[in-house]
């Protein structure tokens, strides 16, 4: 792996080169040296690497700090995503709430949304639609039952920019590759494109 591909890597999973360093094992130095192509990113290093991109493309909890929300419990998902019913269902509990409580940034490219506190990963569906794959906390250990509120919020958040980027949304797009406010991309009203 060469710079450019550890940078454009790093980029892709929204990681920073401390983070990066912390999860490889690795000093910081070393990452700013493979950072500048001198030496190329160590062979165990780069295959961690490159596995990562391939689970996160995936939408699966790659992180040791992420906990799956799909996969990890089958029948938890089963009663809270039976589909485009439950997107209607959350939609409402966020509202009724009053609302989100914290500003997401989605990503439709990188497929999650994030908060100040949390960052949540989706699956695209065949058929348009999408499912929560995994979260992280920024900001402490996890906690499902704590955590679903903001999960909730995620998936609004989500909603809100697909229905704003129409069925296409799944497809790659440049302008993906970086954050966008969920306010700015939402459409007036909330369409629950699931």
């Amino acid at each position: 792996m060469d710079a450019k591909q550890l940078r454009s890597t790093l980029n892709h999973l929204g990681l920073s080169q401390l983070e990066a360093a912390r999860l490889l094992g690795v000093q910081p130095r070393t990452m700013q040296r493979w950072i500048a192509g001198n030496p190329a990113v160590r062979q165990p290093a780069a295959e961690a690497l490159r596995a990562w991109r391939r689970l996160a493309d995936l939408g699966v909890a790659w992180r040791p700090d992420c906990e799956a929300i799909a996969i990890a419990d089958a029948a938890e998902l089963a009663r809270r995503w039976p589909a485009a019913a439950e997107l209607h269902g959350i939609l409402a509990r966020v509202a009724a709430r009053g609302g989100p409580t914290q500003r997401w940034r989605v990503s439709l490219g990188r497929r999650r949304a994030a908060s100040d506190s949390l960052i949540v990963t989706f699956n695209a569906l065949a058929d348009g639609g999408f499912a929560p794959a995994s979260y992280r906390r920024l900001d402490g250990p996890l906690d499902r039952e704590r955590d679903w509120p903001l999960i909730e919020e995620a998936v609004t958040a989500f909603a809100d920019a697909v229905a704003a980027a129409g069925t296409s949304w799944a497809q790659p797009r440049r302008e993906d590759a970086r954050m966008v406010p969920a306010a700015d991309a939402a459409p007036p009203g909330r369409s629950a494109t699931g």
